[in-house]
């Protein structure tokens, strides 16, 4: 008996897949073109086949999402700068989560499983409303075969597969590597590469106070705008920015793990591995926690501004008196939102990417480089912690096949090189004295000396011109290259003010005495 029943939950549980799977063939208007096949089982795919009618708008996807028994927590920023409503240039981005219900959901969605963005717009008698034509919707979601991320969008009502994690890999294959100028930086498998570089989620604000994005303390301003009801809907039911932080750094450090993306990456050459070590891939932005219409007496310098933290790391903090006077000086404008002479943080600086970092620890997990590799690079030019052009430089000499002796064929390459920062790599990578420790204790006096400098104004306006030079130097990276998508999505949205003169990359740095030359 025991075994007649088994078989026939079997037969039950075999006509019940049938079924499902014959219902994703009949609803053959919800398949998104290019998908491949055999089709993904991601969350979208599997929503997507649970829907009678294809939906064609962030409204009925959501709404085909909750029908699958999963609950919706969007967060929104404003494209244009936290004080700049008027053009209704937000992004509402959701985390979708199976929800706890009886009976239980259709489909099992892990929290980070699957996050989607969404655009809004004002119409010409100020309400509030979805974008309705163009590009809706931006899908990505965890593929559970591959183990790595697909990603979707709705254009103009109709759904479109993208790519995955891998086909971006594929579009930066050269980013900081090529060696003709001729050769084109990226490829152009889908558009997705030119923000998600790294292949995962991203948010460039994950740490407090997310500049420019929607928190309950600090909601964002509407100004005249009318939401209609379905983005007012999505306004109310918000949650802080900081949970998306959470899903991203969750799904960054997934993806990095994941088996499947660790066979694709083991097949890379070792100067697309090491590339988040030496160059920028993605960046961070952050800011003083204070708003700067609080005007609170100092402001605080985001000490990944100054060093990367896996070096050292310290608090800083200057008048605001004499950041008010640099701002004055330099011609600070948030040009979206004039008269305004700053974001509504202060100091909002680009940082090393968290994503960077993360891929960097996977290598060490992965027994690829040790810590003392790391630490050796990281110390070159360690007073640029972003945007070095001597350490990035250093990548193009990294020997392109893994192997025990990489190390030492690196070192061979180094000594017979001359471009700028090999010879100090080369020390850091031979001398058994300048390990870790001796780089921290260099960083830490660097930061050291940067404080004793912080209550001197010419100190404050010279590292406020060189903040201005690293933003643009953002703009001018590799990174923001791609023809098909910026990693600042620029010059479309606002986030960093502008100064007169323009900054031009690359003319100041920082010494160890933390003067700028």
């Amino acid at each position: 008996m025991a075994k007649t029943g088994s078989r026939r939950s079997a037969i039950r549980v075999a006509l019940a897949v049938a079924a499902f799977a014959a219902s994703a063939v009949i609803r053959a208007e919800c398949i998104p073109t290019n998908l491949p096949s055999p089709a993904p089982r991601d969350p979208v795919s599997l929503v997507l086949a649970g829907e009678a009618r294809c939906p064609g708008n962030a409204q009925e996807f959501g709404d085909a999402v909750r029908r699958a028994g999963a609950r919706n927590e969007p967060t929104m920023v404003n494209f244009t700068g936290f004080h700049n409503p008027e053009s209704g240039a937000f992004f509402i981005f959701e985390i979708v989560s199976s929800a706890s219900t009886s009976p239980p959901p259709t489909i099992a969605i892990e929290r980070g499983d699957l996050v989607y963005g969404h655009f809004t717009t004002a119409t010409g008698d100020g309400t509030l409303v979805p974008v309705a034509d163009g590009l809706q919707v931006e899908l990505i979601a965890w593929d559970p075969d591959k183990q790595y991320y697909n990603f979707y969008e709705v254009v103009d009502g109709k759904w479109f597969y993208r790519g995955d994690s891998k086909d971006i890999l594929d579009d930066i294959q050269l980013v900081h590597r090529q060696r003709k100028a001729s050769t084109p930086v990226f490829g152009d498998r889908l558009r997705c590469s030119g923000c998600h570089v790294n292949g995962g989620l991203v948010q460039k604000e994950m740490k407090a106070p997310n500049n420019d994005w929607s928190a309950k303390e600090r909601p964002l301003p509407m100004g005249t705008l009318k939401p209609d009801a379905f983005v007012q809907d999505r306004v109310a039911a918000l949650v802080d920015p900081g949970e998306l932080a959470k899903v991203v750094d969750a799904g960054t450090r997934r993806l990095a793990a994941s088996a499947g993306y660790r066979k694709v990456m083991a097949a890379r050459s070792m100067q697309e591995r090491l590339r988040p070590l030496f160059c920028p891939v993605e960046i961070n932005i952050e800011s003083d926690a204070a708003a700067f219409d609080d005007k609170k007496p100092t402001v605080r310098i985001p000490p990944g501004f100054f060093v990367d933290a896996r070096l050292a790391t310290a608090d800083i903090d200057i008048a605001r008196k004499q950041y008010d006077a640099a701002l004055s000086k330099t011609g600070s404008r948030l040009a979206a939102t004039r008269p305004r002479v700053d974001a509504d943080h202060a100091w909002l600086t680009p940082v090393k990417a968290q994503s960077d970092v993360i891929a960097v620890e996977a290598l060490v997990d992965q027994k690829v480089v040790d810590k003392e590799f790391v630490a050796d690079v990281l110390a070159v030019d360690f007073t640029n912690p972003v945007f070095s052009t001597v350490r990035c430089g250093l990548l193009k000499l990294v020997p392109e096949q893994a192997g025990a002796n990489f190390v030492a064929r690196y070192i061979d390459a180094l000594r017979g090189a001359s471009v700028p920062g090999a010879v100090e790599l080369l020390n850091n990578l031979t001398d058994p004295a300048r390990n870790g420790k001796f780089h921290a204790d260099k960083a830490s006096a660097f930061l050291a000396s940067c404080s004793q400098r912080a209550s001197d104004a010419a100190a404050v306006l010279e590292w406020s011109r060189l903040l201005a030079q690293r933003r643009a130097e953002t703009s001018a990276s590799e990174i923001s290259k791609n023809p098909n998508g910026r990693i600042l999505e620029d010059p479309g949205r606002v986030v960093f003010p502008a100064v007169v003169p323009k900054a031009i990359p690359g003319k100041l740095a920082l010494t160890t005495a933390c003067v700028v030359k």
